[in-house]
């Protein structure tokens, strides 16, 4: 990052964070939510269909996402006010495909416990990303180059992830499979039904700053929050998905025996100790120290990181566990949640733009992370109480 910030420019940035967020959103549901669905399953057989079931809603989305922007791309990039936005969504579909695909193969290794394999596409991820686009930076392509980045990343370690899963020689064409993936949808249908409503509204809660920043102020001013926020969301993204996803693999049994709710609540306890020393540190010297490490032109995104961390911690650690809420039937819940933090981070970043300043936005965001996020967490925790003690005299725990 130090690097990127020095061969591509705010505006640059800007751009990118508008196109990341439409990504993010779309991304998200480019599967109707069944990859979740896989490490859940009882037997490998259904879990290997509800994989294929996946991989392709997978690739009719990325057509669906193909047709829809070259229909729709001038007018949303009109009604964002980036002209440039419009060449760029063609790139979109195919993002979508990559990572989409990814995701899918991510939760089959899940359900086999190969989180080594796992840490290996992560790395090769983030080498693939970093190097597309420092050389892309070097040959000028601007934003372009950091969306050519985001495909490659996103992509990278899929092949590795489907030797894995030893999809080669799949018949897709099969009646039996056909038949079984028509049981498996049908069965975990709650996934589509609540989860994609409520992870979609999730996910624009989270990419609201990148998506309206640059139409409410300027591109500078979205390509200072995506900087700050991706500086500040890279580390807990990846201890925060990496524990979510041990925790989500076991929540099955955890939920059965009554251990997920302690789980949860040690997760919460240990996340908040790792992370309250660097924030109050950031906070502290937030400014000083993007200037230092990015540069004197990022000084403003330093100003976003100090304010920004105090909600992000907070929205860090419920991601952790609110995992648990699609192994304990809380898709409702989830889409409740997600849909008062989506209306809560909009009156926020609102209130910035009718006073005229950027800085009140983000901390009015900020704000609604810390609050909102604290205030989840804690009806998480209860709701898988709630449910391992009715699930206990459902199905009781035999002794000896």
């Amino acid at each position: 990052m130090p690097l990127l910030t020095r061969i591509y420019s705010p505006s640059e940035f800007g751009l990118f964070a508008t196109f990341s967020g439409l990504m993010v959103s779309l991304l998200v549901i480019s599967s109707l939510r069944y990859e979740f669905a896989i490490p859940l399953s009882q037997s490998s057989i259904s879990a290997r269909s509800l994989l294929i079931l996946a991989l392709l809603i997978n690739v009719a989305i990325s057509f669906l996402a193909l047709v829809l922007i070259l229909v729709l791309r001038h007018a949303i990039s009109d009604y964002l006010s980036e002209p440039a936005l419009a060449n760029l969504l063609l790139l979109l579909p195919v993002v979508i495909l990559g990572g989409g695909s990814y995701k899918a193969l991510n939760y089959w290794a899940i359900r086999g416990s190969e989180f080594g394999l796992i840490a290996q596409t992560r790395i090769v991820q983030s080498l693939s990303n970093v190097g597309v686009q420092i050389a892309t930076g070097f040959a000028g392509w601007g934003a372009y180059g950091l969306v050519l980045g985001q495909f490659f990343g996103l992509a990278a370690g899929t092949v590795q992830l489907a030797r894995s899963a030893r999809l080669r020689g799949q018949d897709f064409s099969d009646i039996a499979l056909r038949r079984r993936m028509r049981g498996v949808a049908r069965q975990h249908i709650r996934f589509p039904k609540f989860d994609v409503p409520a992870s979609l509204v999730d996910v624009v809660s989270v990419q609201l700053p990148n998506i309206l920043l640059a139409g409410l102020f300027t591109t500078s001013i979205a390509g200072f929050y995506l900087l700050a926020e991706r500086v500040l969301s890279a580390p807990m993204s990846l201890v925060g998905q990496t524990i979510g996803q041990v925790l989500y693999a076991q929540s099955r049994d955890g939920a059965r025996v009554g251990t997920l709710r302690r789980s949860a609540v040690r997760i919460v306890l240990v996340l908040a100790g790792l992370s309250i020393v660097p924030a109050i540190a950031l906070f502290m010297i937030g400014e000083t120290l993007f200037v230092v490490i990015f540069g004197e032109a990022w000084r403003q995104a330093g100003t976003f990181a100090s304010w920004l961390i105090i909600g992000l911690c907070v929205q860090f650690i419920y991601s952790a566990i609110s995992v648990t809420l699609m192994a304990t039937e809380g898709q409702r819940l989830n889409l409740f949640i997600h849909s008062g933090m989506l209306v809560a981070k909009a009156i926020a970043l609102t209130s910035g733009w009718l006073l005229g300043d950027p800085l009140v936005a983000i901390m009015a965001f900020s704000a609604v992370n810390f609050f909102g996020y604290l205030l989840a967490i804690f009806v998480v925790i209860g709701h898988v109480e709630r449910y391992s003690a009715s699930s206990n005299r459902n199905f009781p725990i035999q002794s000896g």
